[in-house]
């Protein structure tokens, strides 16, 4: 029986405005990580009624469908990520967040309907499907805290995952255009805390206090030196220091201060030597300005996204075969970070980057209270993602 790919895309079609619809009202209810409550119960609702079998409450707000063709065959898995960002959104429109200082900022919102609606799509062609489809709806990805503990309830496991996809909507290039990258895509991510601790006293006499501030600044400016140093020049890392926490008072000096950033990698090697380096180089600044400072890693994990090769050519003819072979090239690697390389870490797949810049307007970066989409890039993920599940479904199980 030959797959229907061209009915699911006749059905994608006729699904374009609930898809668009559906991405509104997730992008006006946003919820941060771990707190995807109303996001999950849409999600599960909807699945539910396409058949599905569904599990809530994995890793705390995840969810699980799975749709089982009627056809015998192996088994694949889709994840989408459901978490916003705590920032409040500066652009205006009928479907401005309501949710005060949270916004989808990064599209995650757009994963979500483009799964829902795929597996809404699928799941009435189920007699025609080979197989199974696993779709995880994943939360936490902003804070890197979601994948690990969704893997480790067994949902690839327990449903045999053969080979898992996803798909990134993105402002840097335009509607029809995607990218797939074998090997390293996207960088590993660190989130890093320093604090330094000094003496506190009267800012007229600073030579009887130690000042954690001006110990932090000297460290601030000198990390960078220490990923010149540490990485060579045609391997990328970017340290960035985004928060300094201290002081009450100008004419206080503090007995604390904290600088928070974030440490990028393209390779493992790299990020292990980095935080080696960083816990010592702030150690030894402070000591030698009488202070003392450590340094901490928070947050989730999150290593290098390396795409497999089988998969991302599969992805690349499928992306070529709905949009024309020039709409689909490797792009670069970037620079920022994704725990869905934690799930291809337990399988082979791919993560692509779907075109979503606004037409006609300076695209906005992600996690800018500014961020937009343009919605063309909805239907366009659809129609690569049925795509690729389908192709990735009635093809043999082999190993990349």
């Amino acid at each position: 029986m030959t797959l229907p790919l061209l009915e699911i895309r006749d059905d994608l079609r006729r699904h374009g405005d609930d898809l668009v619809a559906l991405r509104r009202d997730l992008h006006r209810h946003p919820e941060l990580a771990f707190q995807e409550r109303r996001t999950a119960e849409i999600v599960a609702e909807r699945l539910h009624r396409a058949g599905l079998e569904v599990t809530t409450g994995v890793a705390g707000t995840g969810v699980v469908g799975v749709l089982r063709g009627d056809r015998p065959g192996r088994t694949i898995a889709w994840r989408a990520d459901m978490d916003a960002l705590p920032l409040q959104e500066a652009v205006e429109g009928p479907f401005q967040s309501t949710t005060a200082d949270v916004m989808h900022a990064c599209g995650h919102d757009g994963h979500t309907a483009i799964a829902v609606v795929l597996a809404e799509v699928l799941g009435a062609r189920r007699a025609q499907l080979p197989g199974s489809t696993v779709f995880l709806f994943q939360p936490a990805e902003e804070t890197f805290g979601g994948a690990r503990p969704m893997i480790e309830t067994g949902v690839l496991d327990h449903h045999r995952v053969a080979e898992v996809y996803g798909l990134h909507l993105t402002s840097r290039i335009p509607v029809g255009r995607v990218e797939a990258r074998a090997g390293v895509s996207m960088a590993s991510a660190d989130f890093l805390e320093i604090e330094v601790t000094g003496s506190g006293g009267h800012g007229a006499w600073p030579h009887l206090s130690v000042n954690p501030i001006a110990i932090a600044a000297q460290i601030m400016v000198g990390l960078q030196q220490v990923v010149m140093s540490t990485v060579p020049a045609q391997r990328a890392a970017v340290l960035t220091i985004g928060q300094m926490l201290a002081g009450t008072a100008p004419n206080i000096i503090p007995e604390r201060a904290v600088l928070k950033g974030s440490l990028r990698t393209l390779l493992a090697d790299d990020r292990s030597a980095l935080i080696e380096r960083v816990g010592a180089y702030v150690q030894a600044v402070a000591g030698a300005h009488r202070g003392r400072a450590v340094m901490r890693r928070l947050g989730g994990d999150c290593p290098p996204l390396v795409n497999h090769d089988h998969q991302t050519a599969l992805v690349c003819g499928c992306a070529g075969d709905e949009l024309g072979a020039g709409s689909v090239e490797a792009g670069e690697p970037v620079m920022g970070s994704d725990d869905m390389s934690l799930f291809l870490e337990q399988r082979p797949g791919c993560y692509f980057r779907v075109g979503a810049a606004p037409e006609g307007r300076p695209s906005r970066p992600h996690h800018s209270p500014s961020f937009e989409i343009h919605e063309g890039s909805l239907a366009v993920g659809a129609r690569v993602a049925a795509s690729v599940l389908l192709q990735s479904l009635q093809a043999r199980s082999e190993s990349s």
